[in-house]
């Protein structure tokens, strides 16, 4: 589906007056306006193929799709800007009747400091590591604005001298959010762009930064362009919804159109991909008979210390954390940011020494460090961390570091050795000849799954999983938890799946562990966590958390217009 669905005069047939190539500006008045934009990259690939889009006050306009789709380079084009190796070939970006893209430097940057906020995915990019929070925001901030202090307040972020006088490194991902966006309204900006702004936070800190961003809709006029995978966010906040898939759009409208009733194939395949804690999942069934974990963590506790000198702060990131793992089973850390959950996974991998407590493989203490740990040991628990790049040497290709690990882990060689690097691609369904590409050349979903194998090739009893689907769209991270799915049935491999999405974890994970301050207050079946949660700090977290069917149903109940959508 997609254009073959639309009219000769570019309207939909699904979406009277809705077009999937040009956009219908509900007031006439653009902030800023996309007519017809062909951005190309290497090679002449297409990055962006005539599309069309219109950002208007007080309305937000949300873009998703999957990676690779454009999303971003639509995002950049809104500030005049393409990275290098592309070159924009056709149409238009107009502000204020200006084509941005005919600006000399000199107008370009009054522009995107005086007119627009950029929040990029990564918000620590955005801060100058040696600026202060205090001066970062100053920097930004116009006469008229309230004073620092009162930004800072405003993104629920503490205002005294000691949190201003903190530099980025030193905050929390979370933290590193509301600070930049405490800078974009500072700047009280006329067009904001946001990409993924939500993707590595946790519920809670989710619906604060989604209020900031209606505030600044309501209270500044603001236009918006929300770039993002996480659909309930898109349902709860977008006036409009566009779907990109190879740099053009296939489909557009209202958000109850778009993700309810999608017309377009490849829009209902990521609706469908969607996880939502809204749909029941089956309880976790044992898949053996035996009675002991394979990993038992008993009273641990572990700290680190935040900052050098003077203004070194130490940390208490897991305070006396005990829970079993059993053989075969799933089981999700989940909390807010800073909440420990990552220290956790360091220690249970030896990379981060613990305080006090031990961590048992098949009733056997570990050393706690990693370097103490024999071959054995070492290979028994594996880490996938967050940034798959990691797993690898960025000179060399993935087919290399996955050999390394073959042949460190398992003492294989020649023959042996490629022939089990081969089992392992097919294992996690990557294509042989991807295994001879350097990390970067590979997708986010291939990157992830490349490092997955270099795990496995270790042939662990545990796999310890550290946000690993953070940067994936709903397709991709559903494959992803398919795969390790099936890799479970057929090894029966323990996983520790660490994550802030708990839509993904309710569907994914068979127990689950509450963190909040390094304290674990709730270990729990899936199932009766979801709906018996008993700590405050999960029943906040659910109540956060993202469900694509709720947030849709609670739509159509301030729509009298529209068919009726019934929640699951």
């Amino acid at each position: 589906m997609g254009h073959d669905r639309a009219f000769a005069d570019g309207s939909h047939p699904d979406y009277p007056g809705q077009s999937a190539r040009r956009p219908v500006c509900e007031t006439g008045r653009p902030v800023i306006e996309v007519r017809s934009l062909e951005i190309r990259g290497s090679h002449d690939a297409q990055i962006l193929g005539g599309v069309s889009v219109c950002l208007e006050s007080s309305r937000i306009l949300a873009a998703v799709g999957g990676s690779g789709a454009g999303k971003t380079t639509l995002g950049l084009a809104l500030l005049g800007f393409v990275r290098p190796g592309m070159r924009k070939v056709g149409g238009e970006v107009r502000y204020g009747g200006q084509e941005l893209f005919e600006l000399s430097e000199t107008e370009l940057r009054r522009f995107r400091r005086e007119s627009i906020a950029y929040l990029p995915q990564n918000p620590a990019s955005t801060l100058t590591p040696t600026m202060r929070v205090e001066d970062l925001v100053e920097e930004r901030r116009l006469a008229k604005s309230e004073p620092t202090n009162q930004l800072l307040e405003q993104v629920h972020l503490p205002s005294d001298r000691s949190f201003r006088r903190r530099f980025p490194h030193q905050l929390s991902i979370g933290q590193q959010q509301r600070v930049a966006m405490a800078r974009a309204i500072a700047n009280q900006p006329r067009l904001l762009i946001l990409d993924e702004p939500t993707s590595s936070i946790d519920p809670t800190t989710q619906r604060l930064m989604l209020s900031l961003v209606e505030r600044l809709r309501d209270d500044l006029g603001a236009a918006t362009l929300l770039i993002s995978h996480d659909l309930a966010s898109v349902a709860r906040m977008a006036d409009e919804v566009v779907v990109l898939r190879h740099g053009e759009i296939v489909e557009r409208g209202a958000p109850l159109q778009v993700l309810h009733t999608p017309v377009d194939s490849y829009s209902k395949a990521l609706v469908s991909a969607s996880p939502d804690i809204a749909v029941d999942q089956p309880p976790f069934a044992p898949n053996t008979d035996e009675p002991a974990p394979v990993l038992r963590v008993i009273s641990l506790s572990a700290q680190f210390v935040l900052g050098r000198g003077r203004g070194a702060r130490t940390i208490r990131a897991a305070r006396d954390v005990s829970f079993d793992l059993a053989p075969g089973e799933t089981f999700a850390l989940i909390g807010r940011s800073g909440s420990g959950k990552s220290t956790i996974a360091r220690v249970l991998v030896g990379l981060h020494p613990p305080g006090s407590g031990e961590v048992l493989l098949n009733g056997f203490s570990l050393p706690p460090l990693l370097r103490r740990r024999d071959g054995k040991q070492r290979a028994a628990i594996q880490l996938v961390p967050q940034n798959p790049e990691e797993s690898f040497n960025p000179r060399r290709t993935v087919g290399d570091g996955i050999l390394r690990s073959i042949r460190q882990t398992r003492g294989l060689s020649g023959s042996a050795a490629t022939g089990r690097l081969a089992e392992l691609l097919e294992q996690v369904q990557l294509e042989p000849a991807l295994a001879r590409r350097r990390p970067h050349e590979l997708s986010g979903g291939e990157q992830q799954r490349a490092a997955i194998a270099r795990a496995l090739a270790a042939e662990p009893e545990v796999l310890v999983c550290d946000e690993i689907t953070t940067a994936l769209d709903t397709i991709v991270q559903s494959q992803i938890v398919d795969l390790l799915q099936q890799i479970q049935r057929d090894t029966g491999i323990s996983l520790v799946f660490i994550t802030h999405d708990l839509a993904l974890a309710h569907e994914f994970a068979h127990r689950v562990g509450v963190l909040s301050e390094g304290k674990l207050v709730e270990v729990a079946e899936m199932a009766n966590f979801v709906n018996h949660p008993q700590a405050s700090e999960s029943r906040e977290l659910l109540d956060a958390a993202s469900s694509l069917s709720r947030t849709l149903a609670a739509r159509q109940n301030s729509d009298n217009d529209l068919p009726a959508v019934a929640a699951s």
